[in-house]
């Protein structure tokens, strides 16, 4: 069972957990879809990155042992269940380059800046939690009082 505290109302949602609670046969379907249903049921505020959108597409698409998810199909399964209930956000032009050269302070390389771009708006939106199934990963490049609110579902 989701436990939730006050500070806990407005939450950020890694693309992994909304790719978990959205395939049955997932090892981590049960905590995510509790996390999604709190969303749905408007106990909490899910926040998504609007790159996530994409991260979530390329993931579901690729899913193994005929687990996949026809193109086609990947934007209706958004519509008619997660953006129904959560709050999608971005980053302006400005934050994205913020973004940049921070990656470029910490000589971050690859794919890993995409991380850091989901932090910035989780720090930006003073979330009470980031919920991911990467918490190690996320938790070193986060700031020092933003670390201890990365947890898994």
């Amino acid at each position: 069972m989701l436990e939730l505290r006050a500070f806990d109302v407005r939450v950020f949602l890694d693309t992994n957990v909304l790719v978990a609670g959205s395939v049955r046969q997932h090892p981590h379907f049960l905590r995510a879809d509790s996390l999604l249903c709190a969303c749905m049921n408007r106990k909490i505020e899910g926040i998504v990155h609007a790159h996530s959108l994409l991260e979530f597409h390329s993931a579901v698409t690729q899913l193994p042992r005929g687990l996949a998810v026809p193109a086609a199909q990947v934007r209706g399964l958004l519509a008619d269940g997660i953006l129904a209930y959560i709050r999608l956000v971005a980053l302006s032009a400005e934050e994205v380059c913020d973004v940049q050269k921070r990656a470029g302070e910490l000589g971050l390389s690859g794919g890993i800046i995409y991380d850091l771009y989901h932090l910035a708006i989780a720090e930006r939106e003073n979330v009470g939690r980031f919920y991911t199934f990467n918490t190690r990963h996320f938790q070193a490049l986060a700031s020092p009082d933003f670390s201890g609110r990365i947890i898994a579902p």
